[in-house]
């Protein structure tokens, strides 16, 4: 994605000068971002739906900065 976001955004200063050269560009990255989005959607979902969450161990994690969660570890002075 963030190389054809790249080439689009190159392209876009050429849109005075349209010719075969520019809107092959849009030819090539338009269906290619579609179906890489549509595979990162699918991906993240799957991975989201399937990876196990452990409460009781993140709250332990969670428990072992004593509230600091954000903070470095020079905040234990």
């Amino acid at each position: 994605m963030r190389s054809n976001a790249q080439a689009a955004f190159e392209n876009i200063a050429l849109w005075h000068e349209r010719d075969i050269s520019h809107s092959s560009v849009e030819r090539l990255i338009l269906p290619d971002s579609a179906i890489l989005v549509d595979y990162l959607l699918a991906k993240s979902t799957w991975l989201v739906e399937k990876m196990p969450v452990y409460t009781e161990r993140m709250r332990r994690n969670a428990n072992l900065t004593r509230g600091l969660i954000f903070s470095g570890s020079s905040c234990w002075i």
